[in-house]
């Protein structure tokens, strides 16, 4: 029983590393589910554990939280901010540091996650028109990001779970 555990670790963890396992055409998510499904196929663990593991307070509000992110980013909201930023008259290093600022203001109330992936398209674009090397705006895009959404309990799902606790 124990070395079947160990496998099943040892696989989802891979998966998580490589972004899913590509023989099984899963992501994350998939992998992360079907280690769940085999722990309880071998009954490592039962499906009442299992069930109680959850803690589903944190699961709707993290939904409830990307639900509202990717409706803004449908919505055109960090496409907007990110063309904005960019369009002001401003010499780079102040431009990186309205970047840093907004990013991490955006980050601390939405998914750092939504953030990065809605305004990292837009500010290489806008990068290439000013004629500007876009890594150092996206290294400050992926930094901001992050210390913004450690910055509020609404931040991240790690921030969610110990403010309800």
């Amino acid at each position: 029983m124990t070395e079947a555990i160990v496998a099943i670790f040892v696989v989802v963890y891979v998966g998580m590393i490589l972004g899913g396992l590509p023989f099984l055409q899963l992501d994350r998510t998939g992998v992360a589910l079907l280690g769940a499904i085999a722990l309880i196929g071998i009954e490592a663990v039962t499906l009442e554990e299992a069930a109680k593991s959850i803690h589903l307070p944190t699961l709707i509000l993290l939904f409830a939280f990307m639900v509202v992110s990717a409706q803004m980013r449908l919505g055109g909201f960090y496409d907007w901010v990110t063309r904005r930023l960019a369009a002001l008259p401003l010499a780079p290093p102040l431009l990186l540091g309205a970047l840093i600022l907004a990013v991490a203001a955006m980050s601390a109330v939405f998914s750092n996650d939504v953030v990065c992936l809605a305004v990292a398209p837009v500010l290489i674009d806008a990068c290439r028109r000013r004629q500007l090397d876009p890594v150092p705006f996206l290294l400050a895009l992926a930094c901001a990001a992050n210390i913004g959404s450690a910055a509020t309990l609404i931040g991240n799902p790690q921030n969610m779970l110990i403010g309800q606790t």
